[in-house]
C-alpha cells in the first residue's frame, strides 16, 4: 500500500500552495544508504546497516519510508508490543527536508496502517528539545524516565500518547 500524497492536504490537482509532494510505502532493502545516511545525520546513536536490518526483518510493516522524487527523504520504525500497541524505535528526516510535515507524515501513516493500536510508546533524550517538542505537538506526554537508557549512559524520557 502506498499513494502519492501532499503534505499540505491539497487535492493533487488542485493544490496551488508550496507543499511537499511524497510517497510513504514499506522499507525495501536498496532503501537501507539512504536510510543509513539519514539516521547518521539526524540521530545521536549510531545504527550500523546490520542492525537497521535487523529492524526490517523485525519489523516489516512498521518500517516506512517517505519518498520524494525517487529519493529517500525520511523513515519511521515501530516494533508491535502487544495487539494494541506499538512502540516506535526511530524516526528521521533528511536534514534539508525537515520543518516540512515529512516526520509529521510519516507518524499519521504508521497509525493508519495499524487501526487496532490504542497506545503508542517511544524514548527521547531529555535534551533532544526538538524531538520533545515534536511528540508533544503529536499528542504523546512524557510517563517517566529511564535511566541509564542509551549506550553513552544518557537518560531517556518514556512517552505516550493514548489513541483511543
Amino acid at each position: 500500500m502506498h499513494t502519492m500524497w501532499y503534505v499540505c492536504g491539497c487535492l493533487p490537482d488542485r493544490c496551488s500552495c508550496p507543499c511537499i509532494q511524497m510517497e510513504v510505502r514499506k522499507f525495501r532493502f536498496e532503501d537501507l544508504a539512504a536510510v543509513v545516511r539519514i539516521a547518521q545525520g539526524a540521530l545521536e546513536e549510531k545504527y550500523t546497516p546490520e542492525f537497521l536490518l535487523y529492524l526490517w526483518q523485525m519489523n516489516p510493516e512498521s518500517f516506512l519510508v517517505a519518498e520524494r522524487g525517487g529519493n529517500v527523504i525520511g523513515f519511521i520504525i515501530a516494533t508491535r508490543l502487544a495487539l494494541h500497541e506499538l512502540r516506535i524505535l526511530m524516526i528521521a528526516v533528511n536534514t534539508h527536508m525537515r520543518k516540512q510535515g515529512v516526520g509529521s507524515f510519516l507518524l499519521k501513516q504508521l497509525i493508519m496502517r495499524f487501526p487496532e493500536v490504542r497506545k503508542i510508546v517511544l524514548e527521547v533524550r531529555p535534551d533532544n528539545v526538538e524531538a520533545l517538542e515534536f511528540y508533544k505537538k503529536h499528542g504523546f506526554r512524557v510517563k517517566g524516565k529511564v535511566d541509564d537508557f542509551y549506550t553513552d549512559g544518557s537518560a531517556a524520557y518514556l512517552m505516550e500518547k493514548i489513541l483511543f
